[in-house]
Parts: C-alpha cells; structure tokens; sequence
C-alpha cells in the first residue's frame, strides 16, 4: 500500500505546482479524461480577475451561450463578485468520469484568523468533450431541470418541480403588476425564466450547488434576479416574487443608482412583506439602539435573518418622493450617484442631519 499512496501523494504535488487548485486526499487524477478536464477547469478559473471574466466561448458552447449571456450559474454564489475571483481556495473533494461528463466537486473556502476553514460554496461543474475532443462545460441546469415543469403565462416561463401545485391566480397576479410596471414605466414586454420552488435551497441545487452560505436556515421568502439573462429564482413566494421581477425591467435603466433596491422594494416588499412590516422592525430596532448612525447607511444593513434595514429605507425613500412627484419624482430620484447628492438634492439634508431626518421619517412611516 505504501508505494501506490506515495505514487498518489506526488501526483497531488505535482499537480498543485501547476495550478491554483488543490486536491482532496483521495481524488484519483489518473485518468486521461480527468487530467483534460482538470487542466480545463483550471485555465478557466486561471481568467477570472476581479469581476472581469474570461471569454466564455472558449469554455461553453453555441448552444449554451444561446440560452444565457453568462451560461456559468455558479460565477455569482454569494454577490456581484464572481465566485472565482474573491480569493477563496477551491479544493476539488471528488471527481469522477461518466459518460457523458466528467464531473468535479470543488469547494471554495478560506482560513479565518484562528486557522479556521470557512466554506463559502460546494459546486459542481460537469465537463463534456465534443466530437474534436475539445473540452465544454455543460450547464447544471440542463441535468438538473429535466424532473421540473414549465408554464408559459404571456411573457414569463415559471419552471418548478413536478412535486409542486402551480397556483395560476398567483401568477395572473403577477402578469398584473408587471402589466402596470410597463405601462408606467413605458416600457416593452421582458422575456422571462422564473424558477420557482417552496424551499430556496431547491434553487441553489438547481443551478449546480452543493452548498451555499446562503443556504440553510429558517425558511423564508427569498429570491435573486439577473437582469444578464432575464431570469428570477424565488423561493418560498410561489408564483407572485414580483420584487426580482421589478429588478429585471428596472436594474438596467438606472446602473448607476445606489437605490435601485428601493425601487424593487417599493413595488414587490422584500421577504414576502411589504415596506411598512419591515419598517416596524426597523423602528423598534433604533428605539433599541440608539448608537446606530443612518448617516453611514451603507453600513446600517443588519439588524436580523428577516429583514434588510437597508433596503427598507431605500423602499421608504422611493414610497415618500414617489407620494410627491410619482413616476417622474422616481425616475428623478433614480439620476442620483450618491447618496449625499440624493439626501441633499432630494431632501434638502446634508449628511450631519442625515441619521435626525431617517430616523423621523422611519418612525413616521412605521406608526
């Protein structure tokens, strides 16, 4: 036994030398189709730099670039950073060749102070070869979507899983109010895939997830959107997450805004409730918490799981200017790179009154 551990032992070296990817002991390299797959993978985790990512016609097919602008649905795991590029270590835990793909799980992590291992994602890529023997990556998605339905409704497609009722007042629901969206807004229909399950980590191991520090937890209303591709993952809210849908039409209009948040807060709540439940919480929490400065409200994001203090009062500032001046005060309000600019401009309220005036206008809003 000493002499095939030892063989396996220099090939995990030999391999870390060349590459920013470490091996699990155990994780058999041997094959031809596991090396390609491995030097790969490597070459395109090698190209991602900061939130610069690497062409990715090199490393996705035609078909799949058809389908999705960013075709790779782990890149964006916890935030608009890609996954790749946020310093974390990826240790592969397995691989193993089937016919079709070679499929690797990594897991991305970091050391704390104490030495620590913090495990931000537990991934999995499938890797194919087309008939040149060039090497592709092949969607999670695809494998995984063949047990889920899809429901057309004018211009959404809502794909959930076999095990789940499809509620069409809920989604009749939202056709309305993306309906009232576009007409306000004066803007044309959005092509839309909407993943929809009862349970959020469903959606993580859809798109190819083991793990997320996302995952976990009490259940509760949750979503994400991408305006990239038009498409929404919400879990816990059925047919009706009419915020990430707000976020598909609206993100792109507005790219420089610091509160386009508000804007999905406003006509979709967050988590299931609307602006007014969150801002209780919010209040009662200020009560509580004197020491807290609104004036940094970037930083002011956590109070608990259940509610973004942050995104309540970006919801609060677009409900107040859009009482006064509706659609034409948001779409002013949206123009506004700063948060000082908008306080000022908006509000007549220069940074050092900024956590006086919050704090009113939230308690205010609340009661």
């Amino acid at each position: 036994m000493k002499k095939p551990l030892l063989s396996l032992i220099l090939l995990l070296l030999a391999f870390n030398t060349y590459s920013q990817i470490y091996l699990n002991p155990g994780v058999d390299t041997t094959l031809t189709e596991v090396k390609t797959a491995l030097r790969f993978y490597t070459n395109y985790l090698d190209g991602f730099n900061g939130k610069q990512i690497p062409d990715l016609s090199s490393y996705w097919s035609a078909a799949e670039l058809k389908q999705r602008k960013i075709p790779d649905q782990l890149i964006y795991a916890i935030n608009d950073n890609p996954l790749y590029a946020q310093g974390y270590r990826p240790t592969i835990l397995y691989i193993r060749s089937k016919s079709k793909y070679v499929h690797i799980k990594t897991q991305f992590s970091y050391a704390d102070s104490s030495g620590n291992i913090m495990t931000m994602a537990v991934t999995n890529h499938y890797i194919g070869t087309d008939d040149h023997k060039k090497p592709y990556f092949i969607n999670p998605m695809t494998e995984n979507l063949a047990d889920w339905r899809i429901k057309t409704v004018r211009n959404v497609d809502f794909y959930y899983p076999s095990n789940h009722k499809f509620n069409h007042r809920r989604a009749d629901s939202l056709i309305k109010n993306i309906v009232k969206l576009e007409k306000e807004w004066n803007l044309k229909p959005i092509h839309i895939k909407y993943y929809l399950s009862d349970d959020n980590d469903e959606l993580y191991k859809l798109r190819g997830f083991d793990y997320t520090v996302m995952m976990g937890n009490k259940l509760k209303p949750s979503g994400i959107s991408d305006d990239r591709d038009n498409q929404v993952f919400c879990g816990g809210y059925g047919e009706n997450y009419f915020h990430e849908v707000v976020h598909v039409y609206l993100n792109r209009l507005h790219i420089g805004s610091p509160i386009r948040e508000g804007l999905a807060v406003l006509y979709g709540g967050s988590m299931g409730h609307p602006i007014k439940w969150h801002l209780k919480r919010v209040n009662q929490y200020l009560r509580e918490h004197q020491e807290a400065d609104l004036s940094k409200i970037e930083d002011f994001w956590y109070t608990d799981p259940y509610t973004n203090p942050g995104s309540a009062i970006q919801g609060m500032i677009c409900k107040l200017v859009y009482e006064k001046d509706g659609i034409n005060g948001l779409k002013r309000l949206m123009t506004y790179k700063s948060y000082q600019e908008l306080f000022e401009k908006e509000f007549n309220v220069s940074t050092e009154q900024l956590n006086a005036f919050l704090r009113q206008k939230i308690n205010e809003e609340a009661t």
